[in-house]
Parts: structure tokens; C-alpha cells; sequence
């Protein structure tokens, strides 16, 4: 059994398998591969890159990063979401997967760090995770992480568009997801895979937060893609809902 190392999970606040996209997704993945996993206290000082999603082996050997781990559980432990697609949908599931993590991941962090009514209520959430930091000490941090936050927006560039235009973006890689999903139960077809949990993640840590801004808006008037963050809530999670219908 590996070790899953990750944000941890703040039962009764927004009702998230985890606030962190990243860790959402590697945790999707691995109840969909059926493999099973442990949830230790999160470990940044022993973090192999740095930052989680990481896992740690029987062997003790660390990895990080989810796509990576995702792609060396695949060929070691021999389970893959994937082996029936083809390879067009291959693909479209990497063009996918990457919209998700280098467009829609900048949205997603403009709502939360950048909108400031939005940051008042994620500070709160991430004053609650900050264990092991004093107190009085809590408040500072958050600031210098959110200054952090904001240079690495707009060292990628995301960062120097203005909040409408970012939302632009946002509301076009929703109506990508709708219109790929079109009435099919999961993006590539009747049998979900590994871009399900990406884009699972992705827009579920944008819709189902209690941030306000015009992606998610639109996003919530898109009835297929809500029904579908829905769907994969209740296949892959099914003991977090009462959570975050109560959130």
C-alpha cells in the first residue's frame, strides 16, 4: 500500500476531497485504478519536489508530482484507466489534461488570491491548515503566501491580464468541457479515465468552492458539466457529499 501525501482534507468546510487540484486528482485516480493508498500526515520537509501531491513507496523511495505518479503506477502496478481509449483519444485526453493544469489551474488561483472579497474567505480555510505554525504567526504567512501566489501569476503571465479577461479564459475551457462532454457520462465515453480526474478536479476546486467570480458562474449554468462533477462525486467519493451539501 502506498502512502498518499497531500493537503489535508478539511471535512465540513467546502466538502472538497481537497482543496489542492492537484491532490484531488491523484486521489480520483488511484480509487479509479482501485489501488489502494494511506492518508499520513501531510510532509512538505520530505517532499521530493517540494510540494504535494507526492507518494511514498513500500520501499520508502518518494515521487512527486501527480502526472508522474500517475504514469509510474500505471506501469507498476499494471492498472490502467486508459487501455481502452484509442489514439485519438489519447490525444485529446493529454490536450485536455493540459488545459486543465496550465490555463484553468491560473483561474482557479485568480478567484482565490487575486479577487480580494475571495481571499478573505480562502484565508480563512488556509489559516485552518497551517499546523504546527504559531497562531499569531498564521495571518503573516498567508499574506506572504499570497504575494508569493500573485508573482508566480504574473511570471507565467496570466498574471498581468486583467480579472475579466482571465475569466475569459476560464469560461472558454468550460465551454471546451461542455462541449466535449456533450451527453456522454464522462468525457472520452461511457467508461471514465484518466482525464476525468483531471478535469473532475480541476473544475470542481472552481464550481463547488464558495468563491464567486463569472467562470464559475457560467460554469454552473453548463447543466451537463454540473451533473458531471456529480456523477464522479458520487462514484468516487460518495462519503464527502452530506459534507459539502452541508458546507
Amino acid at each position: 500500500m502506498i502512502r498518499l501525501i497531500q493537503m489535508p482534507r478539511v471535512r465540513g468546510v467546502w466538502g472538497l476531497p481537497n482543496v489542492s487540484p492537484a491532490c484531488m486528482k491523484l486521489e480520483t485516480w488511484l480509487r479509479m485504478a482501485e489501488i489502494p493508498y494511506e492518508l499520513p500526515a501531510l510532509d512538505l520537509v520530505n517532499a521530493p519536489k517540494g510540494k504535494v501531491p507526492y507518494i511514498v513507496e513500500l520501499d520508502g523511495s518518494r515521487m512527486g508530482d501527480s502526472t508522474f505518479i500517475i504514469e509510474h503506477l500505471k506501469s507498476k502496478v499494471g492498472k490502467d484507466p486508459d487501455a481502452h481509449l484509442t489514439d485519438e483519444q489519447r490525444a485529446i485526453s493529454l490536450a485536455f489534461r493540459r488545459m486543465m493544469k496550465e490555463n484553468f489551474y491560473w483561474v482557479i488561483v485568480q478567484s482565490r488570491y487575486k479577487d480580494e472579497p475571495n481571499w478573505k474567505i480562502y484565508k480563512e480555510l488556509v489559516l485552518t491548515l497551517l499546523d504546527g505554525v504559531p497562531m499569531e504567526q498564521r495571518p503573516m504567512v498567508c499574506d506572504m503566501y499570497k504575494q508569493r501566489i500573485e508573482g508566480q501569476m504574473y511570471g507565467h503571465g496570466i498574471g498581468r491580464h486583467s480579472a475579466k479577461e482571465v475569466y475569459e479564459l476560464g469560461i472558454a475551457d468550460l465551454k471546451s468541457v461542455s462541449d466535449m462532454l456533450g451527453n456522454k457520462p464522462y468525457l472520452l465515453g461511457d467508461r471514465p479515465s484518466t482525464v476525468d480526474a483531471t478535469v473532475y478536479a480541476y473544475v470542481a476546486n472552481l464550481l463547488q468552492t464558495p468563491v464567486d467570480c463569472a467562470a464559475k458562474d457560467y460554469g454552473l449554468s453548463l447543466k451537463n458539466v454540473v451533473d458531471y462533477l456529480e456523477r464522479m462525486e458520487l462514484r468516487y467519493f460518495p462519503e464527502l457529499r452530506p459534507l459539502r451539501l452541508s458546507a
